[in-house]
């Protein structure tokens, strides 16, 4: 495919004012370095953690775009990079990039963290990343710089703006269609927590579970999992409490018990995702929102009446 006739401006949303509505603007369309891939954002997710950069909460600089959430079509291929990817190649970003390979945490990533066949290194835990949307521009504008190392492509039946809400929130997202299509022995409803334990120990013999995964940050939730475990059993924390964790000291004692956090999904692990969405044929629920409406989509998430994940098309139609 021949390569796009990018512009040197595009159209972006910038973080201008903790807390006000994002300000829709021009900005100069960035340059790749050797390594990098130019990628036209076609959809850009927006999820809870943007409302918290809004917010100030991790100190963003102002005048960043925001949004980590990001999938669209190669336009450029940086000299290193030809051969591996292709202008056209439809692909999602994750939101880390650019590690430096010097420093402590990509030596560890190196030696504990590879993934079988993966090389190269994991800017999640380099101390110098880049993290596009927190700290680096992200994806709401027509154009964005991606690193191959955390770049994965996207297979054609996957709609662009499905493909978007699942490069950071993989997991997360797809956690009830995945459950309707691996059709699990057991559903619990664990609003009704007296009867969500009574089903869970009739279908362990009274052990409990060998592991949880908690995905909000609700305290009772997480402490309530915890009690769910059978002995050696394996908690998986994701949520952010503004409050700091408490888990039961004697429980986690006497029972072994293993509390572990997971930060993001590596690239690897998105790959695999997005194969599964394809295999299984789950999708997400989205609503898509204009370009033009982003200063609203504050007011959006907030709705009560609002349902599924928020994707700016970047691109209509």
């Amino acid at each position: 495919m021949a390569p796009e006739n990018v512009p040197q401006h595009m159209k972006a949303a910038q973080i201008s004012e903790y807390g006000k509505p994002y300000c829709i603007t021009s900005k100069p369309v960035p340059t790749i370095r050797p390594h990098e891939l130019l990628v036209r954002i076609h959809a850009a997710g927006f999820c809870h953690s943007d409302l918290q950069t809004l917010q100030g909460q991790f100190k963003s600089p102002l005048g960043m775009i925001p949004s980590h959430e990001p999938a669209g079509v190669i336009v450029q291929v940086g000299a290193q990079a030809l051969g591996s990817w292709q202008v056209g190649d439809r692909v999602g970003v994750l939101n880390f990039k650019n590690a430096c390979g010097s420093c402590s945490g990509c030596g560890l990533s190196k030696r504990t963290l590879q993934e079988p066949g993966r090389e190269g290194l994991d800017p999640r835990f380099c101390d110098r990343r880049e993290t596009a949307g927190f700290q680096h521009d992200g994806a709401f504008a027509e154009y964005m710089v991606a690193d191959p190392a955390t770049t994965v492509k996207l297979p054609d039946a996957l709609l662009l703006e499905q493909a978007a809400p699942l490069i950071r929130a993989a997991g997360r997202q797809l956690a009830m269609e995945v459950r309707d299509a691996l059709q699990p022995s057991l559903v619990v409803d664990s609003s009704l927590p007296q009867e969500a334990e009574a089903q869970i120990m009739q279908l362990t013999d009274g052990e409990g579970l060998a592991a949880a995964i908690v995905c909000t940050d609700s305290l009772p939730a997480n402490a309530w999992a915890l009690k769910m475990l059978r002995i050696g059993g394996f908690l998986g924390v994701l949520g952010l409490p503004p409050q700091d964790w408490r888990f039961d000291s004697s429980a986690l004692v006497f029972r072994e018990l293993t509390v572990r956090g997971s930060y993001v999904a590596s690239k690897a692990s998105t790959q695999r995702m997005i194969d599964l969405a394809e295999s299984t044929g789950v999708r997400s629920h989205v609503t898509t929102v204009s370009f033009d409406k982003i200063p609203d989509i504050v007011d959006m998430y907030q709705t009560t009446s609002m349902k599924g994940r928020l994707v700016v098309k970047v691109v209509e139609g």
